[in-house]
């Protein structure tokens, strides 16, 4: 692994580097998606929980865990578990090293090779567990994000108790560059069946969406 502006990637990553120097330093280490995170801030009512689905290299749990009391994350991959548990030190922070999906199981998740964070479900790598978000019984929830690309719809469809339930701030990826068609997806499909469940559209930065529920 390497270090970049006092965060660990894979080795093999180059994409993060040109990200993290346009966004500020906390707490002297690189962010990123700062202001998507800051505005999503404005909107979540409460501090006690939040949970990081897509969790990478611990991007965004590291800056959430200076807001929240707790926080949740799922993470799968083995070199992007490595860095997320040098990036993340905070004892409020639980990391599961599993993919969410909408049956437990077993999924392959594909490198993203340069762009670490583009790591996806596919037919070839690394073999990972697989469970629902439901299976893990989460309770007071103010704040989820999803960033999966593409694989949005099972991960929702896996937490449907939970999050129907929870009623969180939810902050979902659904970027126009194919990664929902590969499932057999529309790019819109996560973001139109949160909808139907009661949850409205706030803002959109960047094709990444925060829904609040009505």
């Amino acid at each position: 692994m390497k270090e970049i502006r006092g965060i660990w990637f894979p080795d093999g990553d180059t994409h993060f580097a040109a990200q993290l120097a346009h966004n500020p330093l906390i707490d002297g280490r690189g962010t990123y998606q700062f202001r998507k995170y800051q505005e999503a801030l404005r909107h979540i009512l409460g501090r006690g929980h939040a949970v990081d689905i897509g969790a990478h290299v611990g991007l965004w749990s590291r800056v959430m865990a200076l807001d929240f009391a707790k926080v949740t994350a799922f993470e799968p991959l083995s070199d992007h578990v490595a860095c997320f548990e040098r990036n993340v030190a905070a004892v409020h922070v639980t990391l599961h090293a599993v993919a969410l999906a909408e049956k437990a199981g077993e999924a392959r998740l594909g490198s993203g090779a340069a762009n670490s964070g583009n790591a996806a479900v596919s037919d070839e790598g690394e073999a990972v567990r697989a469970r629902t978000l439901d299976s893990f019984r989460l309770k007071t929830i103010d704040f989820v994000k999803i960033d999966v690309e593409g694989f949005e719809v099972p991960v929702i469809l896996g937490g449907e108790r939970t999050l129907r339930r929870e009623k969180p701030a939810i902050i979902v990826e659904q970027k126009p560059n194919g990664s929902a068609e590969r499932y057999g997806r529309g790019q819109f499909d996560a973001l139109e069946l949160l909808k139907s469940w009661g949850a409205q559209v706030v803002f959109e930065i960047g094709g990444d969406f925060l829904l609040v529920w009505k």
